[in-house]
């Protein structure tokens, strides 16, 4: 059984955002602002329930993949509050004995450590109701905590509810509660929507709390950063920056290189072992895995690319969801599109792009080709100007290319094809039959060379 029930709010629309794609959907250092969010929860032994409505189908869709967590859904199909979206989850709270952590979905800069340092101070205090707070030097747009002489939380005021000594209070909700099962159900069953804005608000809790005299607790975060909510696009691109800064912090930390982390964009769920070193204007994004000794020059783009050790990746390449093995070199102005492998000590020159194409161990490519569906053999070289014709115009076929296989200059090779161990192409063969082993061709079309007779048969 769970120790701990959440309820993540991420209902709303987010109108502030100008956007077709609600606020809890857009990306942050490369991973939807709710999955921040679940992130948070890691190590705690949670279920969790979340609380969508707009475009209730794509946020399940986004969180498909996080099949490690107890995730469950309530719809609130029309938004009045906060009170009113907890209301909607009031079915997995009605027996539940215990406390509630409730989170808003858009805030993506909250750490996890925080979150369990804040449940267990609410555990061990024995609260009733435990209030995550910060401190900032300009609060508009937040609620203020309003405390008693004494020091005791009394209140919770929205800005727009807030009379203009409120407005000077500097401690601030961050909409970070936890609550006791039991106090939960009593609020459910009285709360109102007598306020300005008419909706059912969840800080009324707090006054609830009071007039019951029940145990009430504040935990005021040191880095007023991680509560800060996404609302509109430039607090979007603040959080980005901001997680962009613990992400390379982080990698710093581990032993890895950053030449320059303000310039260098790394998505949250990148893998960078040690030694490796980082250019700037790089973007590493999705699930880049990058292993040791590896260098990667500037202005290269790497998506949920996996890159071996002791690689060089030359500047102006672009790798997305394939793979490049120990010891090779790639680019520059290299483009490794998805689906293609590129083995152990391998050279992709200058202006060479890949598609669905294994390059086996040793082979080269070393500049101005396109390879497409394609399979190039071991210590195989392709010449300048290669170009693999795998597309008909209706369908795609594919090129075997053996080991030790010498492509001249300019050839074009046009698929379905098969090329032999050692076979050769002259400069500007066009070569439409497969080639046997050891065999040379040359011509257009190609056509075996005979070199006793110097004619082509």
């Amino acid at each position: 059984m769970a120790d701990l029930l959440s309820i993540i709010l991420a209902a709303g629309k987010g109108t502030r955002m100008k956007s077709d794609k609600i606020k809890v959907l857009h990306p942050v250092a490369g991973k939807a602002i709710i999955k921040h969010v679940l992130n948070t929860l890691d190590g705690l032994n949670s279920k969790i329930v979340n609380v969508i409505g707009h475009q209730k189908e794509e946020v399940q869709s986004e969180l498909e993949d996080l099949n490690k967590w107890d995730l469950n859904y309530v719809i609130q199909s029309e938004q009045l509050g906060t009170g009113h979206a907890v209301k909607q989850a009031e079915s997995f709270f009605a027996d539940y004995e215990g406390p509630v952590l409730i989170l808003y979905g858009d805030t993506p800069l909250l750490r996890k450590e925080t979150i369990a340092e804040f449940v267990k101070e609410h555990k061990q205090s024995n609260s009733d109701l435990t209030v995550m707070t910060a401190i900032f030097d300009d609060p508009e747009g937040y609620g203020r905590i309003v405390k008693n002489e004494a020091g005791n939380l009394t209140a919770i005021v929205e800005e727009k509810d807030a009379d203009s000594e409120t407005k000077q209070i500097s401690e601030i909700n961050s909409g970070v509660n936890c609550i006791d099962s039991a106090l939960l159900r009593d609020f459910m069953a009285n709360m109102n929507n007598n306020n300005a804005q008419q909706e059912y608000y969840l800080t009324d809790i707090i006054e609830f709390a009071v007039t019951r005299n029940k145990k009430i607790n504040t935990y005021t975060v040191e880095d007023s950063d991680e509560i800060i909510g996404i609302n509109t696009r430039k607090q979007q691109a603040e959080a980005e920056k901001i997680l962009r800064g613990r992400i390379a912090d982080k990698h710093l930390a581990n032993g890895v290189t950053i030449i320059d982390p303000d310039t260098t964009y790394i998505d949250a769920e990148v893998e960078i072992a040690k030694d490796v070193t980082i250019y700037p204007f790089n973007y590493l994004e999705g699930k880049t895995k990058i292993a040791q000794n590896t260098t990667i020059n500037p202005n290269c783009k790497l998506k949920d690319a996996v890159i071996g050790e002791n690689v060089e990746i030359l500047s102006n390449t672009i790798i997305k969801e394939s793979k490049v093995g120990a010891g090779t070199n790639v680019g520059p102005f290299a483009y490794l599109r998805p689906g293609s492998t590129v083995e152990a000590n391998c050279k992709i020159g200058d202006f060479v792009e890949l598609k669905k194409t294994t390059v086996k161990n040793g082979a080269k490519v070393p500049h101005l080709c396109y390879a497409g569906d394609a399979e190039i053999g071991e210590r195989t070289n392709i010449g300048a100007g290669t170009i693999f014709a795998n597309y008909d115009g209706e369908n795609k076929f594919k090129t075997e290319i053996g080991s030790d296989v010498f492509i001249g200059s300019d050839s074009i090779l046009i698929a379905p094809l098969k090329i032999g161990d050692r076979a050769k192409t002259a400069a500007g063969s066009v070569v439409t039959k497969d080639i046997n082993s050891g065999d040379t061709v040359m011509g257009v079309p190609a056509r075996i060379y005979n070199p006793k007779s110097k004619q082509e048969n």
